[in-house]
C-alpha cells in the first residue's frame, strides 16, 4: 500500500514539473500546453478507467489517476510541439515575405497602368412619377485599366 502512494506523489509532481518547465514561455504557449494537457488527462483517465479494473473494481481509482497523469504528461509535451512547430512555420513565412518585399524587379522599375477607356452620354432631363430628375452626364468605363507590357 506504501508503495502504491508513492507512486502516486512521484507521478503527481513530476507531472507538476513538467507542466512548470513547458508553460515558461508565451501566453499562447501556455494555452498550447495546457489544452494539450487537459485532452491528454482526460484521454488517459478514460483509457485508464477501461484498463483492467482487477477483481471487483480494485485497481480502477490507482488506473484513472496513473493514465490522468500519464496523459496530461503527454497531451503537454504533444502541445508544446505543436506550438513550437506553429511558431516556426510562421517564422518562415515571415522571412520568406520579407525576403520577397525588399527583392528588386527584375527590370528595376514596375509596370505601368494604361489609363481606362471611358465614354460619356448625355441624359436628357425627365420626369419619372412625382420625381424631376435634370439632364446630366453618364460616364461608363468600356475598357478597364490594364498593366502595359514592359
Amino acid at each position: 500500500m506504501g508503495s502504491s502512494k508513492q507512486i502516486y506523489k512521484s507521478t503527481a509532481v513530476l507531472g507538476l514539473m513538467a507542466l512548470l518547465a513547458f508553460t515558461s514561455g508565451c501566453a499562447t504557449q501556455g494555452r498550447s500546453i495546457g489544452l494539450g494537457g487537459a485532452i491528454g488527462a482526460g484521454t488517459g483517465a478514460v483509457l485508464g478507467g477501461i484498463i483492467d479494473p482487477g477483481k471487483n473494481g480494485k485497481y480502477r481509482t490507482r488506473n484513472v489517476i496513473i493514465g490522468g497523469a500519464v496523459g496530461g504528461l503527454a497531451g503537454s509535451v504533444a502541445g508544446a510541439a505543436i506550438h513550437e512547430n506553429t511558431e516556426r512555420e510562421r517564422e518562415i513565412a515571415y522571412l520568406k515575405g520579407r525576403e520577397s518585399k525588399s527583392a528588386p524587379s527584375q527590370s528595376g522599375t514596375p509596370p505601368s497602368l494604361q489609363n481606362p477607356k471611358v465614354e460619356s452620354q448625355w441624359v436628357e432631363s425627365r420626369i419619372i412619377g412625382n420625381r424631376y430628375i435634370e439632364g446630366h452626364f453618364e460616364y461608363i468605363i468600356t475598357e478597364p485599366t490594364r498593366w502595359e507590357k514592359p
